[in-house]
């Protein structure tokens, strides 16, 4: 996911929370009358706005809000689902030559290496763009009675493996460990 579409489903989350926490937090206050809220649904005049949809401006209004709406939505899956995969990193840029590895191969030899430790099922490597920042992510699968903590520095040694081999580039390195339940 990009910043920006990150930020912006922070944003609508918030603001949409906000509202509802305010809707309920006064239908509470009606509800157990309290007496600044039923003071002020007091002033609304119900035959005013019972006739709000017989105005002229009702309908367009309704309909731009509407698409509006649509439209914001249909940024928003279109950004949240975007797709995240990433193709190469530059290791070396010059004025007349530039050399490019490609990510998802590295990825997949680091999740081949990770699955020769004792005790894990499985390792899945892909290469994603998350926010902006290249990213080798192994997602690995391993038994119940299996060692943590050495497995831990083999992960660490092979993110600085990478991060050698990759001559300074800015490409991170994400270990997702999965652990059997214990039966």
């Amino acid at each position: 996911m990009k910043t920006f579409v990150a930020g912006l489903d922070r944003v609508v989350a918030v603001i949409a929370g906000a509202a509802l926490l305010a809707g309920g937090g006064i239908a509470l206050a009606w509800q157990y009358d309290v007496p600044w809220a039923r003071e002020t649904l007091s002033r609304f005049e119900r035959a005013r706005i019972a006739e709000l949809p017989q105005q002229g401006w009702w309908v367009p209004t309704l309909a731009i809000v509407v698409a509006v709406a649509v439209v914001a939505a249909l940024v928003l899956l279109i950004g949240n689902f975007s797709p995240r995969t990433t193709g190469t990193a530059s290791v070396i840029e010059e004025p007349h030559f530039s050399a490019h590895v490609d990510l998802s191969a590295i990825a997949s030899g680091v999740a081949a290496e990770l699955a020769q430790f004792p005790g894990v099922r499985r390792a899945r490597g892909t290469a994603i763009d998350d926010r902006g920042m290249p990213t080798i992510t192994v997602l690995v699968y391993a038994a119940a009675d299996f060692d943590v903590v050495g497995f831990t520095a083999e992960a660490e040694s092979r993110a600085a493996f990478v991060a050698r081999s990759l001559g300074g580039a800015d490409v991170a390195t994400r270990v997702k460990l999965h652990i059997d339940k214990r039966t």
